[in-house]
C-alpha cells in the first residue's frame, strides 16, 4: 500500500471556496491520503459545505478528518490539525487554493526517492483577475542551494501548497506537534527548520494553484490604512523570521548574522512600501537604517536622491551603468 499523505486544510469563513479546494484533492493521482479541515471559528456555512463532501472523500477511499473549534487564527488551526496527522508525508493548503492533479503524488515520489531530504518544493501559478504567473521563473532561483537562507532573506516563496514534508522530520523538531501561534509565517515555521544546513527538493513544474483574493487592499483608498497593514505584515514575518532563527540556531554569531539578512529585506520591503505610498518621513527613516546595515543598494540610493538629492541622480545613474557593464564583463570571462 502506498504511504499515507496528510493535508490539513484550515478554514475560516470559506464557504465559497470549499468546493473548488476539496475537488481539486479529489482530483489527485494519489489515492492514499487523509484530509484535516480545522473549521477555525467560522461564522459562515463552511461547516455544512465541508461535511457534504464526506461520501464523495470516503468513495474515493479518502479520509476526511472534521475538526470545528472556536477562532484561533492561523497558527492555532495548524496547531489543531497537527494533533491529528498520521500520515508519512504533510502538506498544507489554504482553502481557498487548489492543488493541481500530481502535487500529491509526485511529491511523494519524491520524498521516497530521497530519504536524505525532509522537504521538497514545487513551482505554482499566481491567479490573479489579470491572468496567470508562475512562483519561479528566475533560473537562478530554481537552482537555489541554500533555500533556508533564502527563505530568511525573503528571496523564494513559500506558499502552503508548494511543498510537502516528510512528518517524522517535522515532529522532531515540533515534538509537542505545536507551532509559534503567531498570525504570520505558519508555512516558513515548517520549511526553515528542515532546511537548515540540509538539502531541500525542487520540483519545476507547477503542483498548485494560488489564488489572491484582490478585494480588500484594492479597495482601501485610504494610503495610510493600507501602508499601515501592509508595513504590520511585514513587521510580523520580520519577528517570526527572527524568532525561529533563534530556536533553530544556538551559536550566537551564525544567528546575529541571520538575523542582519533579515534586517535587511524587512528595510529593504519597507523602504519600496514607503516609494510607493510617497511617505517622506517612513522613506528618511527606513534609508538610515538601511545604511545603519550597509544595505542599501545603488538603486535604492537612486530612489532615495530622487524625494531629497535630485542633482545626484544623474551621477548615481552613469555608475549604475558602469557598474553593471563591469558585472556584465566579468560574467563573460
Amino acid at each position: 500500500m502506498d504511504s499515507l499523505a496528510s493535508i490539513i486544510v484550515p478554514c475560516y469563513n470559506g464557504e465559497k471556496f470549499v468546493d473548488r479546494c476539496f475537488d481539486s484533492i479529489l482530483k489527485q493521482k494519489y489515492a492514499h491520503m487523509e484530509v484535516i479541515v480545522v473549521n477555525d471559528g467560522s461564522t459562515d456555512q463552511s461547516e455544512q459545505r465541508v461535511l457534504a463532501w464526506n461520501d464523495r472523500f470516503r468513495n474515493a477511499g479518502i479520509q476526511l478528518v472534521y475538526v470545528s473549534q472556536e477562532n484561533k487564527g492561523p497558527g492555532g488551526a495548524i496547531n489543531t490539525g497537527l494533533k491529528h496527522v498520521t500520515g508519512e508525508y504533510l502538506c498544507l493548503i489554504d482553502i481557498d487554493d487548489e492543488l493541481l492533479e500530481s502535487a500529491v503524488s509526485t511529491r511523494v515520489a519524491f520524498l521516497k526517492s530521497h530519504p536524505d531530504i525532509d522537504v521538497v518544493r514545487s513551482n505554482g501559478w499566481y491567479n490573479r483577475k489579470s491572468g496567470k504567473s508562475l512562483f519561479i521563473y528566475d533560473e537562478k532561483e530554481k537552482r537555489i542551494d541554500d533555500v533556508f537562507s533564502a527563505l530568511v532573506g525573503g528571496e523564494t516563496n513559500n506558499w502552503a501548497g508548494s511543498y510537502m514534508v516528510r512528518t517524522s522530520a517535522l515532529f522532531d523538531f515540533y515534538p509537542d506537534r505545536e507551532i509559534y501561534q503567531s498570525r504570520f509565517g505558519q508555512n516558513l515555521q515548517f520549511l526553515m527548520p528542515l532546511t537548515y544546513k540540509k538539502k531541500c527538493g525542487y520540483i519545476d513544474e507547477p503542483q498548485m494553484i494560488y489564488n489572491i483574493q484582490e478585494d480588500s487592499l484594492s479597495k482601501t483608498s485610504d494610503i495610510k490604512k493600507t501602508e499601515k497593514i501592509l508595513s504590520d505584515n511585514l513587521a510580523g514575518y520580520r519577528d517570526i523570521r527572527i524568532y525561529l532563527i533563534e530556536k533553530i540556531i544556538k551559536t550566537p554569531n551564525e544567528s546575529e548574522r541571520y538575523i542582519r539578512i533579515v534586517d535587511i529585506a524587512y528595510y529593504r520591503s519597507l523602504l519600496k512600501l514607503a516609494i510607493d505610498t510617497r511617505d517622506e518621513q517612513l522613506l528618511k527613516a527606513t534609508y538610515s537604517n538601511l545604511k545603519e546595515l550597509s544595505g542599501v543598494t545603488i538603486n535604492e540610493r537612486i530612489e532615495y536622491c530622487q524625494y531629497f538629492f535630485p542633482y545626484m541622480v544623474f551621477p548615481l545613474r552613469c555608475i549604475r551603468k558602469i557598474k553593471t557593464a563591469i558585472d556584465t564583463l566579468r560574467e563573460t570571462l
